[in-house]
């Protein structure tokens, strides 16, 4: 008699079990998380033609830099086909960049730097053929600190990197918010 009540107890504890991961599960899907499916652009356009972006900072090249962070992102993580030709391409993007900027956020000594934060602020528009801006936003930023040392050229290569860092992370929320449908 004893091992059929131990039967039991397993039994109501495996039940136990699977309600809990049940439970669990339907509150997962009540508060709205998901699996991405596949992303798309709006309207339902395959081909996206990257403009290079206005440099409106003193940096050369950082128009370069922002166009290769958001192609990539785009090749990497969707089905869009990132055209070569605008007239080829459904939708446009289009943008400026504001700022970059790069300021001191700590020292090592009275007067040295110790740490540098850069930051990159954009304003981005995604427009149909025709004319007609599908999307738009303004001011997107993001920042990241580097470490400063004695040495000027490694301090301007740390910089870069940054800024190549922090390019990423504005194509990847660009990405994010063309393709969510939320």
């Amino acid at each position: 008699m004893g091992a059929n009540r131990k039967s039991t107890a397993a039994g109501v504890g495996g039940l136990l079990a699977v309600a809990a991961i049940a439970a669990a599960a339907a509150m997962g899907m009540a508060c709205g998380y998901r699996f991405q499916g596949p992303a798309q652009l709006p309207g339902n356009a395959r081909n996206l033609y990257i403009e290079t972006f206005q440099n409106r900072t003193s940096q050369q090249g950082l128009e370069v830099l922002v166009a290769n962070a958001i192609v990539f992102e785009f090749t990497q993580r969707g089905d869009t086909l990132v055209a070569s030709d605008p007239a080829a391409a459904d939708l446009l993007m289009r943008g400026a960049i504001r700022s970059l900027e790069s300021q001191t956020i700590s020292s090592r000594r009275q007067d040295a730097a110790g740490e540098r934060r850069v930051t990159l602020q954009l304003d981005v528009q995604l427009v149909r053929s025709d004319g007609q801006v599908v999307w738009e936003a303004k001011g997107l930023s993001d920042n990241d600190a580097y470490p400063v040392t004695d040495d000027k050229f490694e301090n301007e290569q740390r910089e870069r990197r940054t800024a190549v860092l922090v390019a990423g992370r504005i194509a990847e929320r660009i990405f994010n918010r063309f393709t969510d449908d939320f």
